[in-house]
């Protein structure tokens, strides 16, 4: 295998790379690995995962979200934030290669990139404080008025897409990845999607309302027309339970 350094988030790889999977964590999440024409990211699977199935980045968790009230004022280029969460707990580094985002007060509109923290028990404390890259200090001072989120890297614990959206895709497996497994999901370029529906060459595909993991073409003025689109349908139509070549939009 031909990947560069593991502290790289910028790689290249030769055909076959994006099928290696691994039960430890080679690379940090969100890492874009190119070959050819065809673009990944690196992640880990929450439950089983069948190749060319569409994938959806964690759910959030309730109380970590939103609203979280910042028990310190953190002055310019601060390097940690503690927040109060609201009886949730979370598993030491749950949320490293992450995000804290200011939603509301000082400092509103930024967001930081977590390094790590230690684990969450909220029963024993509601407080947590997270550790933020070197590079990405405070750039606006935040007060104990200001209001913070916390976001997992969208390769967190990357979920089969649902019937019903709870977030956005993640892209699509390169290979069957096992549950807790670390492997790539396709974002751009030439990939066979699980087929739903009969792809129309040349239109829109979405993620399905009906089969979790696949996709049907995408109507403007039909039913469903807000789910999201992953990319264009190329080469041949699918039938239903096939796989069909999509050109994917997800994310280069």
């Amino acid at each position: 295998m031909t990947i560069v350094a593991f502290s790289q988030m910028d790689i290249g790889g030769d055909p076959g790379d994006e099928k290696e999977t691994s039960a430890t964590k080679e690379h940090k999440f969100g890492t874009r690995m190119t070959i050819g024409d065809r673009v990944y990211k690196y992640g880990q699977a929450n439950g089983a995962i069948g190749a060319g199935n569409i994938c959806q980045n964690a759910v959030t968790i309730a109380g970590h979200d939103m609203d979280l009230v910042i028990t310190a004022a953190v002055a310019v280029g601060g390097k940690s934030i503690t927040v109060t969460t609201t009886a949730t707990d979370a598993a030491k580094d749950l949320y490293a290669d992450g995000y804290i985002y200011i939603n509301d007060g000082a400092g509103e509109g930024h967001m930081y990139k977590i390094l790590g923290h230690s684990a969450h028990d909220y029963s024993d404390e509601a407080d947590l404080t997270l550790n933020l890259y070197d590079g990405d200090t405070i750039a606006e001072a935040i007060t104990t008025s200001s209001l913070a989120g916390l976001v997992r890297n969208p390769y967190s614990e990357v979920i089969v897409y649902p019937t019903t959206g709870t977030g956005a895709s993640a892209g699509v497996a390169a290979t069957e990845i096992a549950d807790d497994y670390y492997g790539w999901f396709q974002t751009m370029g030439y990939a066979p999607v699980l087929c739903d529906v009969a792809f129309v060459i040349g239109n829109h595909v979405r993620v399905s309302d009906n089969t979790a993991g696949s996709g049907e073409p995408l109507d403007r003025d039909g039913t469903h027309e807000n789910e999201e689109s992953i990319g264009v349908a190329s080469i041949i139509a699918p039938v239903t339970t096939d796989f069909g070549i999509v050109d994917l939009r997800i994310s280069s």
